[in-house]
Order: structure tokens, then sequence, then C-alpha cells
């Protein structure tokens, strides 16, 4: 049966990169049927990753796990009255198989993962194989899209901001003496502490930047905790001074400002697929994680990692320290060497 639907939800429970790198699903969907309505649910706090994109009509925020029940369940309620006729639930989880089976769409699509509950496949009317391990989490959404019998082209990432962001941006720029395209954004955190670099090698690179590029360094960084304290002991080792906005910025802020500059240094983590989004060369840190499946999609990024046997493990740390050792012995002599041999650092 040919599909032509007019209400379509597209169910992305995970954490804010997660969310960025589906959005070449909504240009696909929009692509195919540029009449339909195209929603998005995702999960309190990463909102912003897929909002004010001109192809999406509306954003549901869920509510955490802990959320009171009559919160809950008026989320539900409102899930159903939407009447959506298809439903791709990309997250994997049950919470997403839920959310599915309580919107009643006649077309419900998930991946067959295993290790499920015995009720997740009654969630949907359709069931796809799981993509090959060894794609990009781009291709990975796409493979939902496909099965319905669309062909994406060009599926880029994007990432879309409000005229209010540049001012802020630009008047941040202005004060303190900043020009597009001739500072770098160095952001060291990420989602886990298992993904982040050493302190001393990020005040290196900084150092490296500013002394021997004239690049001045504006350092960004979440509210977490384990960001705001990896942040303060790269500026305690840095023998320079990098401009600190840790904690200051939106993620739209954010975006804006990674689009403005030369280059993004940092972990796999969100800044590092906004830098993908907005088209600023990225150089990526990775350990534990697989860059086959979550480096900076797309031309002109540089990818760095050990050339260990036992990567990509996929583990929070090794034997359960929180702390990965392919990170840790990452020189700032290699890293640096590799940029050098990249040469994309020189490009103005």
């Amino acid at each position: 049966m040919k599909l032509n639907p007019k209400n379509i939800l597209v169910i992305k429970l995970k954490q804010p990169g997660d969310v960025l790198v589906s959005a070449p699903v909504l240009a696909a969907l929009k692509e195919a049927w540029p009449h339909s309505r195209v929603s998005y649910l995702v999960p309190k706090g990463t909102e912003e990753m897929i909002a004010d994109h001109p192809l999406l009509d509306r954003v549901y925020a869920a509510d955490r796990r802990d959320a009171p029940l009559n919160h809950t369940f008026s989320f539900l309620r409102e899930l159903r009255r939407a009447k959506f006729d298809l439903v791709l639930e990309l997250s994997g989880g049950d919470r997403g198989a839920f959310c599915a089976r309580v919107t009643g769409a006649q077309t419900r699509l998930g991946f067959a993962y295993g290790g499920r509950a015995f009720w997740h496949r009654f969630c949907f009317t359709r069931l796809l194989p799981p993509p090959p391990l060894r794609l990009h989490l781009v291709e990975h959404n796409l493979e939902m899209v496909r099965a319905l019998g669309v062909k994406p082209r060009n599926p880029g990432l994007q990432f879309f901001w409000k005229p209010e962001v540049d001012t802020r941006i630009q008047e941040l720029l202005a004060a303190h003496s900043l020009s597009p395209k001739r500072f770098a954004l160095m952001h060291p955190g990420a989602g886990w502490r298992f993904k982040c670099w050493t302190p001393e090698g990020y005040a290196r690179v900084i150092e490296f930047l500013h002394n021997t590029k004239n690049l001045p360094v504006v350092l960004t960084g979440s509210k977490a905790a384990h960001e705001q304290e990896l942040a303060a002991a790269v500026l305690k080792e840095c023998r320079v001074r990098p401009i600190n906005l840790v904690g200051r910025l939106t993620l739209k802020e954010l975006g804006a400002l990674i689009a403005r500059a030369r280059l993004f240094f940092g972990a796999d983590s969100a800044p590092m697929h906004l830098a993908a989004a907005v088209g600023t060369p990225a150089v990526a840190l990775f350990g534990p994680s697989g860059d086959f499946n979550w480096g900076p999609w797309g031309q002109g990024h540089l990818v760095i990692k050990k050339d260990w046997d036992c990567l990509p493990c996929g583990r929070d740390g090794c034997e359960g320290s929180k702390m990965s050792r392919c990170l840790i012995e990452l020189s700032a002599a290699e890293v640096l060497e590799k940029m050098a041999e990249w040469g994309m650092i020189n490009k103005r």
C-alpha cells in the first residue's frame, strides 16, 4: 500500500547530539511528502537541537522519567489527540516504543533490536532489521525513511536559530574583540567524562593555536559539574588566557558561535555535531566510541584517536574507572602532529 501521510511524528528520545544527527530524517520526509505535518518528540532539554527548523511543524518535549504521573498522563493524551498517521521511532528504547503505541497511528515503524521487553514488538505495525553496526548514525536513522520507499538526497546536518541569537553573538564577539573566522572554539567536555581528554592536552592545544597560529581560543562548556571542573582544570594548566564562556551560552548561541569560528576542537560530543551542522571544520578526539558511528558528519573534519586493537570498545572507561586510557594516554604531541598533517588549520 502506497503511503500518503498527512501527520507524521518522529520520536528521538536520546541525547542532544542524537537529536541533531536525526535532522536529515525531517528533510527527507518533507521532500517526499511536502504537504504533510512533521512533528518531533524529544527529551526535555534537547529541543534546541531541532527547534526553529523551517521544515518542522512542532516539537513535543517529553518530561523526565520521574515526572509526576498527572503530567505524564496529560502528555500521553496530547500525543493521542494529535491523530498521527505515521510514526517513526528512532530511539530504540521501551519508552519510545510505548509512546509510538499510544499515538494509535495506523503505521508505526521501529527497529527490531534484541534484548527488548516482550511487549516491545506489539507497539509497532512494522519492525525493521537493525542497520549494520558500522554505519554512521545519520545513515542509520535514514534507513527507516528508506524502508518507506523514500530516497533521501544530500543528507546534510542543519542547525537553525532566530535572529536575536545572531545579535547576542555579535555583541559577544565585539566585547572580546573577535572577528568571524579569526578564532578557534574549544569545547573540552562531553556528556560523559570517559569521552574527555586531559586538561594538560587541551591546554597545550590552546597554547599552540594562540602562539603559533595567532588564533585566540574561546573556551565553552555546559553547566554540568564535570564540564565545569574540566574547564577549570584546563584554565589552571594553560599558560595563555583563552576567552572563557563556559556555562554562559545556550545551545542555539553555541551553534551560532561555532559557525563563526575558524575551527572547532573537542571530544565526541553534541557541540562537535553542531560544528558539522554549521559547516565549521572540526578536530574531534575519539576514544571508546566509534567514529564510524559518531564522527563529525561531512567532509573537511579531522578525527584523532589511538590506533589500538581494543578500540572502539563502547565502554564507560577502562576497568570500571570511568576514565579511558585511550584518551588519557593520547599525548598533545600526537594531536598536534595530526593537526599539522591535516593542513586545514592553515586555510583562511
